[in-house]
């Protein structure tokens, strides 16, 4: 189910993004229209001055030009004027042709355009218009092809460096004409787009944010009925092996004579230790989980919270037990909880024990740095597998390995009291295991100054 939310989800985001994505190519490609029907019309605008400016040079040299047609008679003109004629009936028939075009054919062989001053009018035109942009122009004759490139600014932007090209015919034959490889500067994609793009931007972000919060909470709930299945699990499994062996203990005391009774009271007040030592546990975890459990701290011997599990399992231990201490001189002193502190040590003991084969050695060692009091309990267990590495501290959570379930029965309740006392202390666990090897899970614990508050919050 929540494979299946989260692809709806990711198909959701993606289509929002390619819808958003669609829009701003038209968005960018109607500025970029808007840009090339502009640029046009300065070039178109720019090939005309350049013409001007040409006649202006001419007409100080009384050069004039007559158009006719051959069906009409020639003009008297003057004797000392020179006279450029073009013949316009060539053209084809019922063409409109305008004045800069007939000028243009008329003057191409004596006085040709000039490309160095079209292209510095066309860049001052394009300035004035806040058009301003890197062209290539190159004049093309029956003859002869000249270009000449101009540049307005150094465009880093690898997409920013798209162009195109237009073609501006001079004669209505389009003989001749200039060809204009236009760069889009950056301010097509500036202004409103810009504005566009950041709301775009922030819109994106929110859905990613949703979408990563959406996905929290699926999670959150398959644990919590994950958690409710484990628990369902725990009350129908577990907890009716040691009710089931405490009343057979007493109804076989009821029938037994008085030298075996209490031989089956004593099992049977065990397994009611058990179950209590359980429910504390269960009380403690949720003290801690909602921060209402008060912490009694103290300076206390580290070596204090060590000795009594040692001795309880020299005692009467089923296999043979060996456990060293490795305590850094001058380290031996901690402030912190000493029954929270003690019980966890007992707890990672107890597991190491369990996981371990026949013989069990097992090295406490506590040592400290500038920030931490470590704390490492390390056996030479069955080790675990690194896929259940970090579940091994959720509520009621075993690793589902048989070897494990072979070992020794319990609750997934020990590891999660573990480390709800280290963070009571606002401190971290760490776990490092191999199969076959062994485990150390390291305590660190921060290490706070004599006398302050005696609570759990922080």
């Amino acid at each position: 189910m929540l494979n299946r939310a989260l692809s709806i989800s990711i198909i959701a985001i993606l289509f929002l993004l390619s819808l958003q994505g669609a829009w701003l190519v038209r968005i960018i490609e109607n500025e970029k229209t808007k840009f090339k029907n502009d640029v046009e019309l300065i070039l178109k605008d720019a090939t005309n001055k350049e013409l001007n400016s040409r006649l202006k040079s001419l007409s100080q040299n009384n050069f004039s030009v007559t158009l006719y047609n051959n069906n009409l008679s020639q003009s008297n003109v003057s004797s000392n004027t020179k006279v450029q004629t073009l013949d316009i009936s060539k053209s084809r028939p019922y063409t409109k042709v305008t004045l800069e075009e007939a000028l243009q054919e008329a003057y191409k062989d004596d006085f040709p355009l000039n490309l160095d001053t079209l292209s510095a009018i066309f860049s001052r035109s394009l300035a004035k218009a806040e058009k301003a942009t890197n062209f290539k122009l190159t004049y093309i004759s029956p003859d002869t092809t000249k270009f000449i490139e101009y540049t307005a600014f150094k465009n880093n932007i690898l997409f920013l460096n798209s162009s195109y090209e237009t073609i501006v015919p001079l004669t209505v034959t389009k003989d001749l004409s200039i060809k204009a490889e236009i760069f889009y500067p950056s301010s097509v994609f500036k202004g409103d787009l810009l504005t566009i793009l950041i709301l775009s931007l922030i819109l994106t972000i929110f859905i990613l944010f949703s979408i990563i919060m959406q996905t929290r909470m699926l999670y959150k709930q398959v644990s919590l009925a994950k958690l409710k299945e484990n628990i369902t699990h725990f009350l129908t499994h577990e907890l009716r092996s040691p009710l089931q062996s405490s009343i057979t203990n007493l109804e076989v005391g009821q029938m037994a004579d008085s030298k075996t009774a209490p031989y089956f009271l004593e099992k049977t007040k065990e397994q009611l230790y058990f179950l209590n030592g359980l429910i504390e546990n269960i009380l403690d975890i949720n003290k801690f989980e909602k921060r209402q459990s008060s912490l009694n701290k103290e300076l206390f011997d580290i070596n204090a919270a060590i000795e009594p599990h040692i001795a309880r399992h020299n005692v009467d231990a089923k296999k043979t037990v060996t456990i060293s201490t490795d305590i850094t001189p001058g380290s031996e002193m901690f402030y912190g909880d000493k029954l929270h502190i003690s019980n966890a040590i007992g707890n990672l003991i107890d597991n190491a024990i369990k996981y371990s084969n026949d013989p069990v050695n097992i090295i406490v060692s506590a040592k400290e740095d500038k920030r931490f009091y470590n704390i490492s309990v390390e056996d030479n267990g069955i080790g675990i597998p690194k896929d259940e590495q970090s579940k091994v501290f959720e509520k009621f959570y075993r690793v589902n390995k048989r070897e494990h379930s072979q070992k020794g029965k319990g609750f997934g309740l020990g590891l999660t009291y573990v480390m709800w006392v280290v963070k009571a202390h606002k401190g971290k666990i760490s776990l490092t295991s191999e199969v076959g090897t062994g485990s150390k899970f390291t305590l660190s614990l921060i290490k706070n100054e004599h006398g302050k508050e005696n609570t759990a919050r922080g």
